[in-house]
């Protein structure tokens, strides 16, 4: 057939699909041109070898749009031979098959098979009608051209109109830059009427090209982006002439943007004109084209119009074959076994799956053996009742699974046929055969069968009572040890059955905990008692913990489905531990009587003592007397009255520690000098000091002052240390230092005594402080001493609100320091109890405010409180220490701490009792509690409410990591933040979340305002985050309005300034606010600070970190 030549069709305004953009349409502008060229070129079904168009000129620059081809679809209408090809020309029907989720083929009904579109005498009839069509369509299209044309002339005359009008609008651009210039140089308003003219001109002008802009294709959106710019200009340089003056104009328009402005404006219209005149050239051309091309395309569809019944012909040949190779491919690669069955039920046709199928499991050839013979025995008796249901017609489709053995090959694992049989509507044909190799299926069944039998093996022998539950927590299961338990059956522990054996009196606090845990898919664990078979109660931990499946986009940690719990007998060990506390009361009660004993015996023991040393001096004074003759004796006598000192001296730490325990040891404050006190104690333990050889050095700070505290004490402990010193050094040096220190607005005075001598391990300091023991037992061989020495100085270092510390190594000497509070008036110790007497009492009553919280320690081990106190106050945390339960319990619910680090093995009052305690009192809930202790229950401790567990000794990395997750945990309160700026006010409710804070959120004053009304006082919260100076003062006004209120006059109110703020509103927010911080602090260490210390209840804020506003209110 010849090849059609092109005709006259409408070329579109931009690139075809399919077309090619030159270099310079790419760049989007050119150098010399402001239009760029474009190859376009007909449809696929017009083109006709070497008769393509050539290049065409498009205009727009680069930001021209793309436009479809304008013209009418002519695929329908033209003649087969240019129209895409379709897949088939009529439709082959086959037997066509569905795959089930479970892999199994269900063909579907039968369906005859169809004859092909158009074949027969009606399918002939349609190439004349084919034939007119196509006359029909040449005729159409030579109506098409000449519609056509005429638009395009209609187009031509609009794109010479809005050339016209580009050049006005740059006419009207001129005046106003002349009116601008003028008013610039002289002031004068009549400079501004060219001006006003010129901006009305433009607006007019920019309002007809939009209009005509359909039809003249300029782009007004740049152009009125251009003269809004230079107006824009225009108008600032009038404003500053007005308002600053000449010179201010004068540096405005010597900035040179009204004439990059004015340039740009000129730019653009000159491209647009230059667009607009090659528009009205492609225009012009398109029609010239569009003639030829209607009258090419009429000659092809005329001539098209003898041929189409030849080529409708072809075409129905190649779709008939197409269909024929399709279903053979369909049928030869489909992944199922396929065949066909005649009536005798030999197998006449299989494809390569069903061949290989049945060749490897049957030994059956296609066409050779009957299938009834190929099968065994048990699967012919399954599969012939169906296979003949199916061919007598009783049943249009059956299914039968058969499990077969391969012949010749008696250890091969069975393989697992899926059979399903239709019939076919070729009588000549019996049956259709779908077959399915499940064997892998079936044994990944069998695995999972054994799989489970094993877990439910496992779990009935484990010595738990096991459950598990549905999502929504109904038990649907048990291990076999809780029904030999607890008597019960499946039956009665249908549901909620497992209520029945709950004791009455935990059973609502067993369920409403479960129930809460359940709702928040979080691990549960709880202790209670279950009712056995034989009706006695034993005590349980009952842990659960949430069951997934694979995570999705909807389900990140994958979605409930249900919990698996266990429940673990600790009745013995309740009771071990309720046996344990009575003999650790008993222990103590006879401790308790053995101080007191003492205490009261201090005189009886003292007294006989002291006539002992006075008959002792007697004696020796008379026989000195004597002279030569009582020589032998007076050696006696002083080793009598030395003896009896040294006996009077360890009397005295027994019965000092004894009065501490009972808490007779009183405190008698009063004001002296420091300096000459230390001079003092220098000078008596100089004589000691120089026994071994050592030398004392003596460090006083020059602004050491006064003290007001115990002198008695304060000396007994400075002798006990450099006597302590003194033991263990030989040849070396102890020097005794003091220096004044200041903190959290207090005094305090450090005493520091430090020797080189023989040192200590970190295990020996550990022991270091308790009573009847020294660091190491061979000390008291080598070096003498009771052990006392130390945990004496220890309680009075208590009683007089301080503490002590201290610091070695092995060879490497040893520093004491003792930090006591310079006027003992400020932070009077706490008067002990007798209940809760040990070697030291409550702790200092101030300690040292750290802006990341209070934390309580509960431990009777004076060494344990001392190290967890230094580690807590290095990680900045104000400290609180408490010897044993019942005060630690007491001083919780008047301190409030953040956070509890609590001991186990406690006199009184264990760590067990102390934790149930805080966990049933309302008031403290909440507050985390720590357990460190080196018994392991771990699981006791956390079914009790525990937040962590650490076993001793203390690792620190992880004792910080739980106060970490602690403090993370627990609430600093919650906050209003106002913040204009959604971007900094989102940044600030992170940063304020991540400090534990519930936020509120404002972008203005009238809306915190609302929230803040929205439930009266109860409302208030317990900080404000307001930006100042705020837009329009909102900020300052939302400030004044919370100090104006009397239920709001409390709130902690931050500022955060935004830039410099003047000297008026930095006046108007003294005593406003709590602190004023910059806004733009990265990283806002000052306003973390700040927010710990609000959290902490810590009253004086710190100073404000460096920054454009450091003013502190």
């Amino acid at each position: 057939m010849t090849t059609a030549a092109p005709q006259s069709v409408a070329s579109p305004p931009g690139p075809m699909p399919g077309s090619r953009r030159t270099p310079s349409a790419r760049r989007g502008r050119g150098a010399s041109s402001s239009c760029h060229a474009a190859i376009v070129q007909p449809p696929s079904s017009l083109r006709s070898g070497p008769a393509t168009p050539g290049p065409r000129r498009r205009c727009g620059g680069s930001n021209a749009r793309r436009s479809a081809w304008p013209g009418p679809d002519l695929r329908p209408t033209l003649p087969r031979t240019f129209r895409p090809r379709r897949r088939l020309a009529g439709r082959i029907t086959s037997p066509q098959w569905t795959q089930d989720l479970d892999g199994s083929a269900t063909p579907p009904s039968p369906t005859p098979p169809a004859t092909a579109a158009g074949a027969g005498p009606r399918g002939s009839g349609r190439a004349p009608l084919a034939a007119a069509a196509l006359v029909v369509l040449a005729i159409l299209l030579t109506g098409w051209s000449l519609v056509a044309g005429r638009r395009d002339r209609a187009d031509v005359a609009a794109s010479n109109a809005a050339m016209l009008r580009a050049e006005a609008l740059l006419s009207a651009m001129r005046d106003v830059e002349t009116g601008q210039r003028g008013f610039a140089l002289t002031g004068r308003e009549e400079f501004l009427e060219p001006y006003e003219a010129g901006r009305a001109a433009a607006a007019r002008d920019l309002a007809v090209l939009e209009a005509e802009q359909p039809r003249s294709g300029l782009d007004p959106a740049r152009l009125r982006g251009l003269v809004r710019a230079r107006q824009e200009l225009a108008a600032r340089v009038v404003a500053l002439r007005r308002e600053q003056g000449l010179d201010s104009a004068r540096l405005a328009a010597e900035e040179g943007q009204g004439k990059l402005a004015m340039d740009a404006l000129r730019a653009e219209t000159t491209r647009a004109q230059a667009a607009l005149a090659d528009r009205v050239q492609l225009l012009q051309q398109r029609d010239d084209r569009r003639t030829a091309w209607a009258f090419a395309a009429g000659l092809v569809l005329v001539l098209a119009a003898g041929a189409v019944l030849g080529v409708y012909a072809l075409a129905r040949r190649r779709a008939e074959r197409r269909a024929t190779a399709l279903l053979d491919g369909v049928m030869e690669n489909a992944p199922v076994g396929l065949g066909l069955l005649d009536r005798d039920l030999r197998l006449q046709h299989a494809n390569r799956a069903l061949a290989e199928m049945t060749e490897r499991t049957l030994g059956l050839e296609a066409g050779t053996r009957d299938l009834r013979a190929a099968l065994p025995e048990e699967a012919r008796a399954a599969v012939e009742p169906r296979l003949r249901a199916v061919l007598e017609g009783s049943r249009s489709a059956s299914e039968v699974e058969v499990v077969i053995r391969p012949p010749g090959r008696p250890k091969a694992a069975p393989r697992h046929l899926q059979m399903s049989f239709f019939p076919l509507p070729d009588e000549s044909l019996g049956a259709g055969l779908v077959a399915i190799d499940v064997s892998l299926r079936r044994r990944y069944e069998e695995r999972l069968r054994r799989s489970e039998a094993r877990l439910r093996t496992l779990v009935d022998s484990i010595p738990q009572l096991a459950w598990m539950t549905d999502a929504e927590g109904g038990v649907q299961w048990y291990n076999r040890r809780w029904y030999d338990y607890t008597g019960t059956t499946p039956e009665e522990m249908q549901g909620d059955g497992w209520m029945k054996v709950q004791h009455p009196d935990h059973v609502e606090r067993v369920v409403q905990r479960f129930r809460a845990a359940i709702a928040a898919g979080e691990p549960w664990e709880d202790t209670f008692p279950l009712r056995g078979g034989d009706g006695r109660y034993g005590w349980f931990l009952s842990r659960a913990l949430p069951l997934r499946d694979e995570p999705d986009e909807e389900y990140p940690e994958g979605r409930l489905v249900g919990w698996f719990g266990t429940n673990t007998d600790i009745t013995a060990m309740r009771a071990a531990e309720e046996d344990l506390a009575a003999a650790r009361d008993a222990a103590e009660d006879a401790n308790r009587a053995k101080s007191q004993f003492i205490a009261n015996m201090s005189h009886e023991l003292r007294t006989p003592l002291s006539a002992v040393i006075g008959y002792a001096e007697m004696l020796e004074e008379d026989v000195t007397d004597l002279g030569e003759a009582g020589e032998p004796i007076l050696e006696d006598l002083r080793k009598i009255a030395a003896n009896a000192r040294h006996l009077l001296s360890l009397i005295n730490d027994v019965l000092d520690l004894s009065k501490i325990e009972a808490g007779k040891m009183e405190v008698q404050a009063e004001d002296f000098a420091v300096e000459p006190l230390l001079r003092e104690v220098a000078d008596t333990v100089q004589a000691l000091v120089g026994r071994k050889h050592n030398a004392l050095a003596l460090e006083v700070a020059p602004d050491l002052g006064g003290m007001h505290s115990d002198t008695v004490k304060l000396r007994q402990c400075l002798f006990n240390l450099l006597s302590n010193a003194t033991k263990f050094t030989e040849g070396g040096r102890i020097t005794l230092a003091a220096a004044r220190r200041q903190q959290e607005g207090r005094d305090w005075v450090e005493f520091r005594v430090a020797d080189t001598g023989i040192g200590m391990t970190e295990e020996q300091i550990q022991r270091l402080f308790q009573r009847f023991s020294q660091a190491d037992a061979s000390t008291t061989r080598r070096f003498g001493g009771t052990g006392l020495g130390l945990a004496i100085t220890r309680a009075f270092c208590t009683m007089l609100g301080g503490d002590i510390a201290v610091e070695s190594a092995p060879g490497a000497g040893t520093t004491f320091t003792i930090r006591l509070p310079a006027d003992l008036r400020e932070a009077r110790a706490e008067p002990g109890e007798p209940e809760a007497a040990t070697e030291e009492l409550p702790g200092p009553p101030e300690a040292e405010a750290g802006s990341a919280g209070l934390v309580l320690v509960i431990d009777d081990d004076a060494a344990t409180r001392d190290l967890l106190t230094r580690f807590l106050r290095r990680e900045g945390f104000a400290v609180r220490a408490a010897p044993e339960g019942v005060t630690g319990l007491r001083m919780a619910r008047e301190l409030r701490p953040n956070a509890i680090l609590l001991d186990v093995m406690m006199p009184r009052m264990d760590g067990w009792a102390v934790l149930s305690a805080v966990k049933s009192d309302p008031a403290l809930a909440e507050t985390p509690v720590i357990m460190v202790t080196v018994v392991q229950e771990r699981g006791l401790a956390f079914s009790l409410g525990a937040a962590d567990y650490l076993t001793k000794p203390v690792q620190w990395p992880r004792l910080k990591a739980a106060l970490d997750r602690a403090r993370a945990a627990t609430s600093s309160g919650s906050a209003l933040l106002l913040e204009r700026d959604d971007g900094q006010r989102r940044e600030l409710r992170q940063l304020l979340e991540a400090e534990g804070w519930t936020v509120r959120e404002a972008a203005d004053s009238a809306t915190a305002l609302r929230l803040l009304e929205a439930g009266g006082g109860a409302a208030a919260p317990d900080l404000v985050l307001a930006g100042v100076p705020g837009p329009e003062g909102d900020g300052i006004a939302l400030i004044q309005e919370l100090r104006r209120r009397p239920e709001w006059r409390a709130v902690p109110v931050i500022a955060l300034a935004e830039g410099e703020m003047s000297d008026a509103e930095c006046e108007g927010l003294r005593g406003q606010v709590r602190r004023v911080l910059p806004a733009e602090e990265e990283p806002p260490e000052g306003l973390v600070a700040e927010l710990r210390r609000i959290a902490a209840g810590s009253g004086a804020p710190a100073p404000a970190p460096s920054g454009p506003m450091e003013k502190t209110t």
